[in-house]
């Protein structure tokens, strides 16, 4: 931070401090989206596994699955 502050103010003595400025705060801004923009992402991911994951264990309960009802008729034979 004393950095930072050392450069402004040798900015400032040479008269380019409003450019200076100008550039530190496209740079600042521009790390502050990214990482905002990464967070979100990450975020709605976490959110996407962690409702899949509850999904998956609701609905792991002991079923039978059972498909449409077939009749079970005797086989005809029509060479008679």
């Amino acid at each position: 931070m004393l950095v930072l502050l050392f450069l402004l103010l040798l900015a400032a003595l040479a008269g380019v401090l409003g450019l200076v400025l100008k550039i530190t705060l496209v740079i600042v801004l521009t790390a502050i989206l990214s990482i905002g923009a990464l967070i979100a992402i990450a975020w709605f991911g976490l959110r996407h596994q962690v409702r899949k994951f509850q999904r998956e264990a609701t609905s792991t309960h002991t079923m039978i699955t059972t498909g449409r009802p077939t009749r079970d008729l005797p086989a005809r034979d029509d060479r008679y």
